[in-house]
């Protein structure tokens, strides 16, 4: 059994009360309770160490598990990207096919209508002639709320669309008159002297402060379409705010 001791000038000395004694220095063991101690001991730590090792174990299936997901997850995105990638390639490639149908059947269409409205050359020709420019009295409400008038011009121009086109179509494909040359560095629509447009309307152009700045220009301020079953082809009708300047020949259906 144990003894608890404290420390003499010679040897030691038991104390009473045992460890709990505040004079007690040393605990003396048998030989017998020293090696329990020591296996004890030897056990908790071997415990202690596996329990560690298992302990790490776990966490390295865990992290292994984990990333085998990680890895499964991204396959599944790569794939799917691949595949998407795959969809929208041949869908670029079928859009890029019907558009050059479109280019191609539109070129045709407008030769076509050239060939039909005797306009040269058939194949060059932009299909836009001047039907008609007249002045045309505009009423609108200023900003003081009365009703005022302004004299301004409508111009029709017909199109090398026929009436079976769809307006949504046609209205789309006019946009064209808008685009920029660069060759020219103009509008297709400024060969008639229209250069400049204002898609809100007379009145509301003659209200914003900076208005005059459109002053020197000849601004479309309305327009609309026009199916004109008699000729068979599309028309556009500009609301513009000065006269055409002299229309080139070409654009002139009477003098082809």
């Amino acid at each position: 059994m144990a003894e608890f001791v404290r420390k003499a000038a010679i040897g030691f000395k038991e104390v009473h009360g045992g460890q709990s004694n505040p004079d007690c220095t040393h605990v003396i063991l048998t030989k017998e309770e020293y090696k329990e101690l020591i296996e004890k001991i030897s056990k908790a730590e071997r415990g202690a160490e596996e329990a560690i090792y298992l302990a790490e174990r776990n966490v390295q299936d865990e992290k292994r598990k984990i990333q085998e997901r990680v890895d499964e997850v991204e396959a599944i995105f790569v794939q799917k990207e691949i595949e998407l990638k795959n969809v929208l390639d041949a869908e670029r490639n079928e859009c890029e096919l019907q558009r050059r149908l479109n280019v191609n059947l539109l070129r045709i269409a407008r030769e076509r209508a050239n060939a039909d409205r005797k306009l040269r050359p058939k194949k060059e020709h932009t299909g836009y002639v001047v039907v008609a420019s007249m002045e045309k009295e505009h009423r609108y409400k200023g900003s003081d709320g009365y009703w005022k008038h302004v004299v301004l011009w409508e111009t029709i121009l017909e199109t090398p669309y026929i009436v079976r086109f769809e307006e949504p179509e046609v209205k789309n494909l006019t946009q064209e008159l808008f685009r920029y040359d660069e060759e020219n560095e103009k509008w297709m629509i400024s060969r008639i002297g229209i250069n400049a447009k204002y898609e809100r309307g007379y009145a509301d152009m003659v209200r914003n402060k900076g208005w005059k700045e459109y002053a020197r220009y000849n601004v479309i301020v309305d327009r609309r379409l026009k199916a004109n079953y008699r000729t068979g082809y599309w028309e556009i009708i500009f609301l513009h705010t000065k006269p055409l300047v002299s229309v080139p020949v070409d654009m002139m259906p009477r003098m082809q």
